[in-house]
């Protein structure tokens, strides 16, 4: 069953792209304060996967998701779009058995979705933006208690659109890019902002510090990226990469800028002392030091790097000379290890 965009919407979807437009959310990095609202409905409803998605003219774009890797999915395919289409939460028990989904793409393929549910996510004036949604790979159903449970956390879920919990340079990108440009601002495999976004962070940070404000950055380096490679292969070694990806932004605050910049490095700007600082780095070492990668026998580690600037002048190139400086000591001192310096 085609489930695209037919004109079947009319006004009310010229409506409902413009709210979505404006909830500034579309093509932005991943973000903690969604990543633990999948993370918990992943367990309470003791679902592998469960998404956040908002629906495009074209697509349904997740902006967070457990146990799923792709960013995207193509709007006739998606069962978000369906629950849209029919205004209701959707629950699907066996989507083989489902006229409007037997023949769907991540029913049949490689995916093989079986169970769906999703709850609307509302924005604006109540337009159905996108929703809140688990899925399996076996049947199931779901019960009342389960669907209020769902329900409740995607209220959780409206209430975080409505916020700006980026730092107010990030968000200031985020308006002066189109969603087209934003796309092109985002690592797809890590879900955070790539090099080159980054790097225009990391100068509109220290021309804010040019005031008084206080900044260091971090440089946080896989350990062991390259053994992974070489022994387990480059697909684990993306795992590893997306792991910490989340790892790093669950012990960065929400108003932290970071990104990926380099092959296993990521960059975090950080509005805090020297202390503060290397509080916010040992707490990601050790976060990183106590998790496992699904499916890899091998500890991962990170060696991180903080330079702070006590210049009234920061140049960007030079706190992460310092950085990298700092993070290549950690790893010769054995990695799993953090050194600071003082600009």
């Amino acid at each position: 069953m085609d489930m695209s965009f037919d004109g079947v919407f009319g006004l009310g979807e010229v409506q409902r792209l413009k709210d979505l437009r404006e909830l500034d959310l579309l093509y932005t990095p991943a973000e903690e304060r969604f990543d633990r609202i999948t993370r918990l409905a992943a367990r309470v409803l003791q679902s592998p996967m469960a998404m956040i998605t908002l629906v495009t003219e074209e697509a349904e774009w997740i902006k967070s998701s457990f146990g799923w890797a792709e960013s995207s999915v193509p709007r006739q395919h998606s069962f978000c779009n369906q629950a849209i289409r029919e205004h209701h939460a959707l629950v699907v028990a066996d989507a083989t058995e489902d006229e409007r989904f037997a023949t769907n793409p991540l029913v049949t393929g490689r995916l093989g979705i079986r169970f769906y549910a999703g709850q609307l996510l509302h924005a604006g004036a109540g337009s159905e933006v996108g929703a809140l949604c688990v899925m399996d790979t076996l049947p199931r159903q779901l019960g009342h208690g389960e669907l209020e449970t769902l329900q409740d956390l995607a209220v959780i879920v409206e209430r975080e659109l409505s916020r700006r919990n980026q730092s107010s340079f990030q968000n200031t990108l985020i308006r002066n890019h189109d969603t087209q440009a934003r796309r092109g601002s985002i690592d797809e495999l890590t879900r955070t902002w790539n090099r080159s976004a980054v790097m225009e962070l990391a100068h509109l940070e220290c021309a804010a510090a040019s005031m008084g404000t206080p900044l260091s950055l971090l440089l946080i380096d896989i350990d062991n990226l390259g053994m992974v490679n070489e022994n387990f292969g480059a697909l684990m070694g993306d795992v590893v990469l997306h792991e910490v990806s989340s790892w790093i932004r669950r012990n960065v605050r929400e108003s932290d800028t970071c990104g990926r910049y380099g092959n296993g490095t990521f960059l975090v700007m950080v509005r805090a002392g020297i202390l503060d600082a290397r509080l916010i780095a040992e707490r990601v070492r050790d976060s990183v030091e106590r998790q496992a990668v699904p499916g890899m026998p091998m500890q991962v580690t990170v060696s991180i790097g903080v330079a702070c600037a006590r210049t009234r002048f920061p140049s960007p190139v030079a706190l992460i000379a310092a950085a990298d400086k700092s993070m290549r000591q950690a790893k010769e001192a054995g990695g799993n290890n953090v050194e600071t310096v003082l600009l």
